[in-house]
C-alpha cells in the first residue's frame, strides 16, 4: 500500500514536470521559461559561464552577474542565483520566441495579471516562468524568466487588471492669486556627535558621508498651509510625528505631511531594532521645525506652478542598473513627478520630486559612513540642474522596489542620484501650467489590527508609549490636492499592486501615493500576495495592513476640493 501511494505520488511530480517544461517550439526541448538555452532552478553559475562566457561587467556579488546586450550597450541582462542556481533572469536582449505583445498571447492566451501605464505595458505569466514588458507599440522590451509557480494575482482580482494610460485635455492655464505663497528650506539633521546613535556606537565610530537634510516646502493661500517636509531619516516613531505635528499646528501649521525618505544609511531612528537614539531623534525633530520657519519666513508670490512627469524605461523588466522589485520582479510604477513653483523672476522656487524606490544602495554595518544614499545626489542634482529647493517624496516602495545597482557603496549611490536626476529634469521639461490654485487637505484615521510578529513585538515595548489597545494602533491617510496635482499619503511601506491600483482611480492630472507619510508601520500587502512568515509579512501590520489601506485609498480616490471647478473631463 505504501509503495503504491510513493508511486502515484512520483508520477505526480512527474506530471508537474513535463508539464513545466513543455514548449510550444518543438524544435527545442528547452522549457518556455530558458533562457538563452539557460534553465532557472536546474542551471548553475558555471554552466552559465559555459554558455555565455565571462561577464565583462563587475558585479559586488558572486549571486549577481550581468550580460550586456550587445557590444557598448548600456542595457544589460542580469542573473540572480539562489543557492548556487540560476534562479532569476531580467532580461533586455531579445527573444525571438517573444517579440511581441501579439505573438505572447497567441502562445499563453490573456496574461494573469498587466499594468497598462502610459507607455509601456506589464504582463505576468507567473505560471509559465514569464514576465513581460512591452512598448506602446506592442514590441517585446524585456522578458523576465523563472521557474513556473502558482498564479501570484487571482483571477477576478481587482488588481489583475490595472489601467493608468488615459488621455489629458488641453485646458487654459490657470492664474496664480496674490495670496497664493510658496516658501522652501533646507537645514542639516546630521548629528553632531557620533557616541550615543547605536548600541555599539562606541566601539565603532561613524562619520558623515553626506549632509543629511530636512527638506520643505510649504504652500500657502489664504489660511491653508500644507506642509511638506523630506527628511532623510530610516523612519520616526509615531511618537516623534505626532510631537512635530502638534508644536507645527499650534505655530499655525496644522497640515503637515513628515515625509521620511527610509535611506538605510543612517540609524534606527525609530529603535524598531532594539536600540532608540533619543537625543538625536529629538534633534531631527528640532531641525525639521527649524527648516519649516526658516521656509514660512521666505515665502512668496509666484508666477505659475507646473507639473510634469516622465516615465522610467523598464526594459529588461526593471530600470536597468537602477531600480529593480525584489520580490515580484517587473512590478513597479516607473513614473517621475515634480511640482515646479516658478518665481516672478522666471527662477524655480521649490522643485517637490517623487518617485518610488529604497534608498538602500549604501550598507551602513559596512561602510559606517550616515548618508541620505541616492536621494541626497538626487535632490543635489536637480537643484543645480533647474535652480531652486528641491524636496523628496518616496512612493509605493515596498516589497521590495530596491536598487538596480551593481555595488553598494557611496559612490554608486551617488551616480544612482546624478541618473534619477535626469528622469527628473525630463519630466521637469515636459512641465505644463496648473490650471487652477486649489489646496485642499483631508484626514482620515484609520486603524490597524497588528499581526506581524516583529511590529507587534516592538509596540509592546516602545521607546514612548503610543495608543496600543487591543493590538490595534491607530493612524492616518491624507488626500490632498495642490492645484491639479493629487497626493494620498499612506503610513507606511505600500507594496506595488495597492499603490498602482488607487492611483489608477485618482482624479488629479498628476497622481503620487506618498509612502512613509507621518509613520512607518512597515509593509503594507494586498491580501492575495500575503505570504505567511515572509520577512515583508512579519515586518509590517499584518494580514489586514494592505486591505485596509487599499480600501481607505480607493474611498480617498476620487475625492476632491468641495469648491473644485473642473475645466474639463479627464478621459
Amino acid at each position: 500500500m505504501l509503495a503504491r501511494k510513493l508511486l502515484l505520488q512520483l508520477a505526480a511530480v512527474g506530471c508537474l514536470l513535463i508539464a513545466a517544461f513543455q514548449t510550444p517550439n518543438r524544435k527545442t526541448d528547452l522549457p518556455t521559461f530558458a533562457f538563452k538555452g539557460l534553465v532557472p532552478g536546474l542551471t548553475d553559475a558555471e554552466g552559465v559561464r559555459k554558455l555565455l562566457g565571462q561577464s565583462t561587467l563587475h558585479c559586488e556579488s558572486s549571486d549577481d552577474l550581468r550580460y550586456p546586450v550587445r557590444e557598448g550597450s548600456s542595457l544589460n541582462d542580469r542573473l540572480y542565483f539562489r543557492g548556487g542556481k540560476l534562479e532569476l533572469v531580467t532580461a533586455a536582449s531579445p527573444d525571438a520566441r517573444y517579440l511581441t505583445r501579439a505573438e505572447i498571447v497567441s502562445q499563453f492566451g490573456e496574461p494573469e495579471a498587466a499594468v497598462r501605464f502610459q507607455s509601456q505595458e506589464y504582463l505576468d505569466y507567473t505560471e509559465k516562468g514569464l514576465r513581460f514588458i512591452c512598448d506602446a507599440d506592442g514590441k517585446t522590451a524585456g522578458v523576465i524568466y523563472f521557474s513556473p509557480s502558482r498564479r501570484r494575482v487571482p483571477a477576478g482580482e481587482p488588481a489583475a487588471r490595472i489601467d493608468l494610460r488615459r488621455e489629458l485635455p488641453d485646458i487654459a492655464p490657470g492664474t496664480p492669486p496674490a495670496d497664493f505663497l510658496i516658501g522652501a528650506a533646507e537645514v542639516s539633521i546630521a548629528p553632531t556627535r557620533f557616541d550615543n546613535l547605536t548600541a555599539d556606537a562606541g566601539e565603532k565610530t561613524f562619520h558623515v558621508a553626506e549632509d543629511l537634510l530636512a527638506r520643505v516646502a510649504i504652500f500657502s493661500r489664504g489660511n491653508t498651509q500644507i506642509v511638506f517636509i523630506g527628511l532623510d531619516v530610516f523612519g520616526m516613531g509615531t511618537w516623534d510625528v505626532d510631537r512635530l505635528r502638534a508644536s507645527l499646528a499650534r505655530q499655525g501649521f496644522p497640515n503637515v505631511i513628515v515625509a521620511m525618505s527610509h535611506t538605510h544609511a543612517n540609524v534606527d531612528t525609530i529603535g524598531f531594532y532594539g536600540y532608540y537614539p533619543k537625543e538625536y531623534a529629538h534633534f531631527v525633530l528640532k531641525q525639521a521645525e527649524a527648516a519649516v520657519a526658516k521656509a514660512a519666513a521666505n515665502r512668496r508670490a509666484i508666477k505659475v506652478l507646473k507639473t510634469g512627469s516622465a516615465e522610467m524605461p523598464l526594459t529588461g523588466g526593471r530600470v536597468v542598473d537602477l531600480i529593480r522589485n525584489g520580490r515580484d520582479p517587473g512590478l513597479m510604477d516607473p513614473t517621475v513627478s515634480i511640482i515646479q513653483a516658478i518665481g516672478d523672476d522666471d527662477k524655480p522656487i521649490v522643485n517637490l520630486i517623487h518617485l518610488a524606490c529604497h534608498p538602500e544602495v549604501v550598507r551602513l554595518r559596512d561602510a559606517r559612513g550616515l548618508s541620505p544614499d541616492y536621494v541626497g545626489t538626487l535632490c543635489r542634482e536637480v537643484t543645480e540642474r533647474l535652480g531652486g529647493q528641491t524636496v523628496f517624496l518616496n512612493g509605493a516602495l515596498g516589497g521590495m522596489i530596491t536598487p538596480d545597482t551593481r555595488f553598494s557603496n557611496q559612490k554608486a549611490a551617488e551616480e544612482m542620484g546624478r541618473s534619477l536626476a535626469g528622469f527628473i529634469v525630463e519630466a521637469a521639461q515636459r512641465g505644463r501650467p496648473m490650471t487652477n490654485y486649489d489646496l485642499w487637505f483631508h484626514r482620515r484615521p484609520v486603524e490597524y489590527p497588528i499581526t506581524g510578529d516583529a511590529v507587534l513585538k516592538f509596540l509592546k515595548n516602545t521607546p514612548d508609549p503610543v495608543e496600543f489597545h487591543q493590538e490595534r494602533v491607530r493612524s492616518e491617510m491624507n488626500a490632498l490636492w495642490i492645484g491639479d496635482a493629487q497626493f494620498i499619503t499612506v503610513p507606511g511601506e505600500l507594496l506595488p499592486d495597492i499603490g498602482l491600483e488607487v492611483t489608477s482611480h485618482m482624479r488629479g492630472r498628476l497622481r503620487m501615493i506618498v509612502g512613509l507619510a507621518n509613520a512607518e508601520l512597515g509593509y503594507l500587502i494586498p491580501s492575495f500576495d500575503f505570504r505567511a512568515g515572509g520577512y515583508e509579512e512579519r515586518t509590517g501590520p499584518g494580514a489586514a495592513g494592505g486591505p485596509i489601506t487599499r480600501s481607505v485609498g480607493m474611498e480617498l480616490a476620487p475625492l476632491e476640493p468641495p469648491d473644485r471647478r473642473r475645466a474639463g473631463p479627464l478621459k
